[in-house]
């Protein structure tokens, strides 16, 4: 689905923004509500889809409550800007002098500080909008999220955050009430195991998300409300003449639980020596390794629902899966979605729906002798999700 022609019919306001102004009044008391910071990290091919999704903000605003506001943090080809939305309108709270590296932590970090320094609030939640790839970093040639070409270009090469930068990013701020990220395979239980301590809800994809990213005008109230399953709902019914989307939110308060549930089953089922078949499990980038449909950005992301089905007994699946539907809500699928992997050289097995009834809504990695070259088995015993479930057990 194309929202830009949509876009385009209402008046390019981004284009004539408010000037400079750092001294607009601070409020004397915290709104006793949601701020919601929505952090852009635009400058490479996504800058023209960060306009339409600003605009996107303001057509929704009329929609939130009162006791709500919006903070969007932007960087794309312009230097950065931070405005503030909400029912009466949008203001520019501040523009920077100069360009910033917001994949570099640090500044990310002071550059959040700063938005809940100057926006008190009872509650906050964090929209991270940018590419992702989940948890591989940037320190082995792979990637995690948000990247910055520091030149003010559509260039995707540049510098990265890793997922456990992002951790500590995120534990210097106030809990959230939910991340949502609008961005490429943000939900894994990789990424999930690293940064669930510091929100009651992550909501993301375990697969691909389109450029057109999240319908902003019809999810407003509900980024506003907090309302995970709301969120999803809205997001995925911007997606209904097309291809579509895959989402589901985790219960940051169950996957304490979740984790020592599969830790019962993963030392056996994944052992070095007598691994699972993976040929038919649901896939959500092309397989490593095949000379036809090799890709070579990252480790293959597993529908984790789907892996578990093939490498349990049906008693231990059924006792698994009600851990599973406990912490992975609302999972909602697709038949096909968007892909950058041509589907004439990858084949179309990881952008359409393989068994609906086993979609799970959340990924994983499952090691592979081919990944040895590339690091990745490695850096996969460097996670919080395999120390927390047994899987230096199994000979990885």
């Amino acid at each position: 689905m194309n929202r830009i022609l949509y876009i385009l019919g209402i008046a390019m306001s981004i284009l004539t923004l408010a000037s400079c102004n750092d001294n607009i009044p601070q409020p004397d008391e915290k709104l006793k509500g949601n701020t919601v910071i929505v952090y852009m990290g635009a400058e490479n091919s996504l800058q023209k889809f960060s306009y339409y999704d600003l605009q996107e903000m303001q057509m929704g605003m009329q929609d939130i409550p009162e006791n709500c506001q919006v903070v969007v943090y932007r960087d794309a080809e312009l230097k950065p800007s931070i405005f503030l939305l909400n029912r009466k309108g949008k203001t520019t709270w501040k523009e920077y002098k100069s360009d910033m590296d917001s994949a570099d932590p640090a500044i990310m970090e002071n550059i959040l500080k700063d938005i809940v320094k100057g926006f008190p609030s009872e509650k906050y939640s964090l929209v991270l909008w940018s590419h992702g790839t989940g948890w591989i970093d940037e320190t082995r040639n792979s990637r995690a999220i948000i990247v910055d070409n520091e030149n003010n270009s559509t260039s995707n090469k540049g510098n990265w955050i890793e997922i456990s930068e992002l951790s500590n990013v995120l534990a210097s701020l106030p809990h959230m009430e939910y991340i949502l990220f609008d961005a490429c395979y943000m939900q894994s239980v990789e990424v999930a195991s690293q940064i669930y301590r510091h929100a009651s809800y992550i909501i993301g994809s375990p697969t691909e998300i389109p450029g057109d990213g999240a319908p902003y005008h019809l999810i407003m109230e509900a980024l506003c409300k907090a309302n995970p399953q709301d969120i999803i709902e809205g997001y995925s019914s911007g997606y209904r003449n097309g291809n579509g989307v895959l989402l589901s939110a985790v219960s940051c308060a169950d996957f304490p639980e979740f984790c020592a549930e599969t830790a019962k089953y993963i030392p056996s089922a994944f052992s070095k020596n007598n691994m699972p078949k993976t040929p038919g499990i649901q896939i959500y980038a092309p397989a490593y390794g095949n000379t036809y449909n090799t890709q070579n950005a990252m480790p293959v992301p597993y529908d984790m629902r789907s892996a578990m089905h093939r490498a349990l007994s049906q008693d231990d699946f059924a006792a698994w899966e009600m851990a599973w539907k406990k912490t992975i809500l609302y999972p909602t699928w697709a038949n096909s979605w968007d892909t950058v992997y041509s589907p004439g050289t990858h084949g179309n097995f990881h952008c359409t729906m393989q068994d609906e009834n086993l979609y799970g809504g959340i990924s994983m990695n499952i090691p592979d002798v081919k990944y040895d070259s590339k690091g990745w088995n490695r850096q996969f015993q460097d996670t919080e999700w395999y120390e927390t479930t047994s899987w230096e057990q199994t000979g990885w």
